[in-house]
């Protein structure tokens, strides 16, 4: 097979520095071609005006400095959640926001592992590595918070010549908030019927007339709709502060902290939902009832602390209206400690171990369910740095607007294996006692660990070349050289009677993997009218071995094993985009088709190669602005067909082939309105629909799950509304309605089926915004 990677030979430190230096000359060399007046020549400049993500739902541009054109000539699906939407909505996480586009969905992950916060999938596949704070990768355990964020830009399909080591579906970009040259100030306070109260403040002083300084703060504590046990407990302060807005030169210097104190929710059992299968109960044909979604299993000693820091300092320069320098540097840290029980399987042994002696398939009250209680210490850190060079050029009669630019980056992960003592009682299935969960607990680390760190040098150039008024070409491509180092310190266990070493002995693995990877992307765009476009495009993306989570592995089977290729992704779409209504509405229409290869399998005579194929089609919608003055609309369609095309085959009778991806849903809807009545009140009313799920990941198992637990999760729709009120110029309230029908439904499940997270149960919040 062919080797994406170039070189497998381990990478010295003089060879990394070297490709910085390359880096920096190659980025150079627009610089150089603005020198020449005879190449530069007036043509229209994309205009560097601010993009207002405060008073619409529709922006016109992106904030990546990588997309050169209008989003309405940009030849991809990119969606962009305003802070307009967040707000009307209250959505003050990530994921909140995330329900306004289709496509996006939540899953638990592993049978014992926890972390519903971050885990999302994107067009079929996961997209938990692929998070973005103002276009640098933020790898992070914690809740992302709103507080500091004035838009989500959703970017669907491969990116690699966008990001680098990427994974199939797109990315996730968070815009923070930036000190502006102008005095506001806003306080929040909200108060929903969780009991939970959130305490919010946004002021901003103009320094002089090109300076400024922003301080975001925010406080929230308390429960969660529909769930007993479950608590938030967060603290966010981001300072910002800028010098020379509107200048050619211009500087922001920002800083974010963020603290988490949570009752982590470990889920709640899957007995009675409607496909719940059980051999004893049915076998003895009992009606088995399903249990109270606000169930709590987890202990009353369950905690989940984090802490994040985030320092950039952004310089931006403008030789000419068209050329611009920017360089961004950021330092970032996270940690996360947890400890988090949760639902297992049903025990109906009543002998032996993990059994229940009180079992009586015939009395519920005597069922119960196991527990695990599970821990996690995990630490991330990056420091880079990104230079690009934007500027506008013209060959003849043809225009171009080109970025050009290098970064580096080095990114490491630390996870501490924290032994837990003590006993996981099992639960009473539907009377669960926290306090009885975990017995005799203690905590401790016993030496073994992962250290995981990644460096990577990336080059890159795009180029959008308007040949006519009427057609667009566009073209990007990346060269990325990166080396993987992963350290493992593990502990022995038992003794070898050979003579091996004692238990307790500290073994140490060194793992490390280099290579290089080489993405691309082209568009070509018709424009029948100044108002629309029609385009088709193609773009590629590599996903190293240890590229989500900087873990190799020395398995034979495991995708991680730096011997194995680059998994490899490659997107073709065909779409076309309309700004109607006098440029205040925005309407989209996509079809794709993402292919993925080099995936590992294990093949019918047991060895492993990297043939497996998965293949996602699909067709999107979206409509996003303005109908009239009073009347804003966001909303989105997306179907899809996902397929496994190439898989493990040992047992042909329980096959992948021909499988459903797992947990993505064929049919994925959203629609956020508003109405201003009277110029102080404004009405809007929601609606999100999420189709099946699969969580099996067999064939035939998705095509008959009647002996099967939990194939396949339930449909659901759910309805929000809002009402507000501006008293005055400063003063305005707000409720929001969550749930109205109080829908209960599954908002992401383990990949065992035996726990769900239960959507938020009908809820009411009420907030208060003064503005001066």
């Amino acid at each position: 097979m062919k080797k994406y990677i170039v070189s497998k030979k381990h990478k010295s430190t003089n060879s990394f520095s070297a490709s910085v230096v390359t880096a920096t000359l190659l980025i150079s060399t627009p610089m150089v071609l603005s020198a020449d007046s005879t190449v530069l020549k007036d043509v229209d400049v994309v205009e560097k005006k601010e993009i207002d993500y405060t008073s619409n739902y529709k922006v016109d541009k992106s904030s990546s400095s990588k997309v050169v054109q209008d989003l309405l000539d940009t030849p991809q699906t990119i969606s962009v959640v305003t802070n307009k939407v967040m707000k009307e909505q209250q959505a003050t996480t990530l994921v909140d926001a995330l329900k306004n586009t289709p496509g996006v969905t939540m899953f638990l992950g592993e049978g014992g592992n926890s972390n519903q916060k971050g885990n999302l999938s994107l067009r079929g596949f996961d997209v938990s590595s692929s998070i973005y704070k103002d276009g640098v990768r933020e790898l992070s355990g914690a809740t992302r918070d709103t507080f500091n964020t004035e838009a989500i830009e959703v970017t669907k399909g491969t990116v690699g010549a966008d990001n680098g080591r990427s994974v199939a579906s797109g990315y996730i970009n968070q815009v923070s908030k930036t000190a502006k040259n102008k005095d506001n100030t806003e306080l929040g306070v909200s108060y929903n019927t969780a009991n939970n109260t959130r305490l919010t403040a946004d002021l901003n002083k103009a320094l002089s007339e090109s300076s400024g300084v922003r301080l975001n703060v925010m406080k929230q504590d308390g429960d969660v709709p529909g769930r007993d046990g479950v608590e938030v407990d967060r603290l966010g302060i981001a300072a910002s502060l800028a010098f020379g807005i509107g200048k050619d030169t211009r500087t922001t210097i920002n800083y974010e902290r963020y603290e988490q104190d949570d009752v982590p929710d470990g889920g709640v059992s899957t007995v009675g939902l409607n496909g719940y299968y059980n051999q004893t109960l049915a076998n003895a044909g009992v009606n088995v009832k399903k249990v109270d979604p606000k169930n709590f299993y987890g202990s009353n000693q369950d905690f989940e602390k984090v802490t994040s820091d985030i320092f950039t300092a952004k310089f931006e320069h403008d030789f000419s209206d068209k050329l611009t320098l920017t360089n961004t540097t950021r330092y970032g840290k996270s940690n996360q400690e947890m400890l988090i029980t949760a639902p297992g399987a049903l025990v109906t042994a009543t002998t032996g171990n993990n059994s229940n002696p009180n079992f009586n398939v015939n009395n519920p009250a005597t069922w119960t369910v196991t527990r695990s209680g599970q821990t996690k210490w995990q630490e991330n850190e990056i420091l880079t740095n990104h230079i690009n060079i934007s500027t506008v050029a013209h060959t003849g009669s043809i225009s171009h607007n080109i970025s050009t630019g290098a970064d580096v980056s080095i990114e490491n992960q630390t996870t501490k294996t924290i032994t837990r003592g003590g006993t996981a009682n099992q639960a009473n299935l539907y009377n669960p006692n926290s306090s009885n969960a975990l017995s005799n607990l203690t905590l401790s680390e016993n030496g073994a660990q992962t250290f995981g760190e990644t460096k990577t040098v990336g080059v890159y150039a795009f180029d959008s070349i308007n040949l006519t008024d009427k057609f667009i070409v566009t073209g990007g491509a990346r060269l990325d050289k990166y080396n993987t180092q992963t350290d493992i310190t593990s502990i022995a266990t038992a003794t070898n009677p050979g003579g091996g070493v004692p238990v307790g002995t500290k073994i140490a693995t060194n793992l490390e993997d280099s290579g290089t990877l080489k993405s691309y992307k082209v568009g070509a765009v018709y424009k029948p009218l100044e108002n629309g476009s029609i385009y088709i495009s193609y773009a590629d993306s590599q996903l190293p071995p240890g590229g989500a989570n900087f873990a190799l592995s020395s398995s034979e089977t495991s995708a991680s094993n730096s011997a194995m290729e680059p998994q490899k992704s490659v997107t073709t779409e065909f779409g076309t985009k309309w700004d109607l209504l006098d440029n205040r509405l925005s309407l989209s229409t996509a079809i794709y088709k993402t292919e993925v290869t080099n995936e590992v399998m294990t093949e019918s005579d047991g060895s492993t190669s990297q043939n497996g194929e998965k293949e996602v089609k699909g067709i999107e919608l979206g409509l996003v602005g303005e109908i009239t003055d009073k009347w804003n609309i966001s909303t989105g369609i997306a179907k899809s067909k996902t397929e496994v095309l190439r898989a493990t085959n040992t047992n042909p009778a329980n096959t992948q082939e021909g499988a459903a991806l797992r947990f993505s849903p064929e049919l994925t809807a959203t629609l956020w309105t508003t109405y201003k009545v009277v110029p102080s009140v404004t009405l809007g009313a929601g609606a999100r629909y999420v189709g099946k799920q699969y969580r099996s990941t067999s064939s035939s198992q998705q095509n008959d799950g009647s002996t099967t637990n939990m194939p396949e999760i339930e449909s659901y729709v759910v309805y929000d509304a809002m009402a507000s009120y501006q008293q005055n110029k400063n003063l305005s309230y707000q409720l929001n309605l969550y749930n109205l029908t109080d829908e209960e439904y599954v908002a992401s499940m383990n990949n065992n089926g035996h726990r769900y997270t239960p959507g938020a149960s009908r809820s009411a919040l009420l907030s208060l915004a003064y503005k001066f």
